[in-house]
């Protein structure tokens, strides 16, 4: 068997609306890449500030987001991690913390602002982000129509898109 490292994606199980304290867990990680959302961090904080040990990291910009593998290399085993992000930064740090060896088990992701959604073409293998309530999208790539599954490749990191003729579509 194959093992292929969990990736961000639209219904990620480690996608939530609001973060919950983990009581099995003895330190709180919390990276904040989103100055929007600093009342919704300022009030877990209130909430676990007596409770647990913990850290807050603030990104205001891109340079302390390439250096976050680092941050993730020297926390002990056991910490949960909370990401407060834009999708992309969200994706990144989500991605720097699987490769420093957190589970998806050990990561709350907060979207800030909207979610993409990328669709696996079967016919000529080329990735492409699609609107959240397509059902049927064109492939860019190949031009043929591409009815969006309910199915999440890890592996090719989208929704697998399955070819079909609109000719033959019945009402």
């Amino acid at each position: 068997m194959v093992y292929n490292s969990p990736v961000l994606y639209v219904q990620s199980e480690s996608i939530v609306e609001k973060f919950t304290v983990r009581n099995d867990r003895k330190k709180l990680l919390i990276i904040s890449a989103e100055p929007k959302e600093a009342v919704t961090i300022q009030q877990f904080i209130d909430e676990i500030d007596s409770q647990k040990e913990y850290e807050l990291i603030e990104i205001n910009d891109e340079l302390p987001l390439i250096n976050i593998s680092q941050v993730f290399e020297l926390q002990k085993m056991g910490t949960q991690l909370y990401i407060s992000a834009k999708w992309d930064d969200a994706v990144t740090i989500f991605t720097a913390a699987i490769e420093a060896g957190f589970s998806e088990d050990e990561i709350q992701t907060l979207i800030s602002g909207q979610k993409r959604r990328y669709v696996y073409c079967i016919k000529c293998y080329h990735l492409q982000e699609a609107a959240s309530e397509d059902t049927d999208i064109i492939c860019f790539h190949c031009q043929i129509s591409l009815e969006i599954g309910p199915f999440f490749s890890r592996e090719r990191k989208g929704y697998i898109g399955y070819p079909y003729n609109p000719a033959f579509v019945t009402s």
